[in-house]
């Protein structure tokens, strides 16, 4: 068994490598004896085997794996045994050749942060060692840009598992390309056995009160985490960042009072998790809001950033995947699974066509309503 568990090791290790990436057996033995402590002999005959199997091929003193090696190593992604980082390189790879058609429009012509994975090294088979990069450290900055297929793909050969752009497209613009809502619970409601649910159905609750108060048409995606974002675009510039925000706390103000009328029935069904008022959008507080849900704006500033639609989370490896509002009650954690993401590819894609939005209704309730609420 030993001796199939190093083998199994050193395929998955080669399986990552972009095609035709060979390495060398001082490589392959460093990391496999970290994550096994196999010794070099146990090594070489487990590469050895590879081999006479076609699965890993001899390229002078180096080592890659076949196409067909890459296949078989499809199960060992599923392993709990093996590196997690490797496997989630491995599933990360194999999803973004089934979406980055998707991912793409909103990567390009803008800054993007990246979060490389790599192995823990005090725990490999359970932990990953993040690296964020959100620009080089030098003056002037040199900032990640994503520009075409083989822009995405360079970075996913270095470890790139999660993609989050800019909000903005030009460094020195001074608003927004899209309007954002993070919808985030505090870690009571997070905690509480039937929180998402809560969460889903606050979620609901400020999509469509951007349809029917403002005549917006937003756009709901998981976060790959626990909660959701609502995206919307706009004919023309909302107004300067500030105003964006601005936008946020008061559709804040509307969604709970919508609520209002609904707090009987949300005890009947959650009973004692949330506090009223349920929404907040006070980002400064995190104590005082453990039991309400936070309408987050803060992505919405300058090199604000926000996890792409359709982008793995680094921790999870779950998709920030579209929703239908209409079926978010629904929607389960297990819905982003990235092989259930790419078998519903077809119906997904069409949720997320981020289509401009006429933002004249907003525009004449926001400007007398911030004398009100934010002055």
């Amino acid at each position: 068994m030993m001796e199939k568990r190093i083998r199994d090791r050193v395929l998955l290790l080669l399986a990552i490598k972009p095609p035709g990436k060979a390495v060398s057996l001082n490589h392959i033995h460093e990391k496999v004896n970290r994550d096994c402590n196999a010794s070099r002999e146990e090594i070489i005959q487990a590469i050895n085997e590879l081999i006479r199997e076609n699965l890993v091929q001899r390229k002078e003193d180096n080592y890659a794996v076949t196409e067909e090696g890459r296949k078989a190593a499809w199960n060992l992604a599923f392993d709990p045994q093996m590196n997690r980082s490797y496997r989630q390189i491995y599933i990360a790879r194999w999803y973004y050749e089934h979406v980055e058609s998707l991912i793409l429009p909103f990567l390009i012509k803008r800054p993007v942060s990246v979060v490389k994975i790599f192995s823990d090294e005090s725990d490999p088979i359970n932990k990953v060692k993040p690296i964020f990069s959100r620009y080089a450290k030098q003056k002037p900055k040199e900032y990640n840009y994503i520009n075409s297929s083989a822009d995405l793909w360079r970075y996913i050969d270095a470890h790139a598992v999660d993609f989050i752009p800019y909000v903005h497209s030009r460094i020195d613009q001074e608003y927004p390309d899209w309007f954002i809502v993070d919808i985030d619970a505090g870690d009571a409601i997070k905690s509480s056995e039937n929180g998402f649910e809560l969460i889903k159905e606050i979620t609901k609750e400020t999509y469509l009160t951007l349809y029917e108060e403002f005549d917006i048409q937003a756009y709901i995606k998981f976060s790959g985490g626990r909660g959701f974002q609502i995206w919307a675009t706009f004919d023309r510039p909302l107004g300067s960042f500030e105003t964006y925000r601005d936008a946020v706390k008061l559709l804040q103000r509307f969604v709970e009072k919508r609520l209002e009328n609904r707090y009987e029935e949300l005890r009947r069904k959650y009973e004692s998790i949330f506090d009223v008022p349920i929404t907040t959008s006070d980002v400064a507080h995190t104590e005082k809001r453990a039991r309400k849900i936070l309408l987050d704006w803060s992505s919405l500033k300058p090199e604000g950033d926000i996890r792409a639609p359709w982008s793995m989370h680094w921790k999870t490896g779950l998709i920030s995947v579209p929703v239908d509002y209409k079926r978010i009650q629904t929607f389960k954690v297990e819905d982003a699974n990235p092989i259930k993401v790419v078998q519903n590819i077809k119906i997904l894609e069409r949720l997320f066509e981020l289509k401009p939005s006429n933002s004249t209704t907003l525009r004449k309730v926001l400007r007398p309503s911030l004398d009100l609420f934010f002055n």
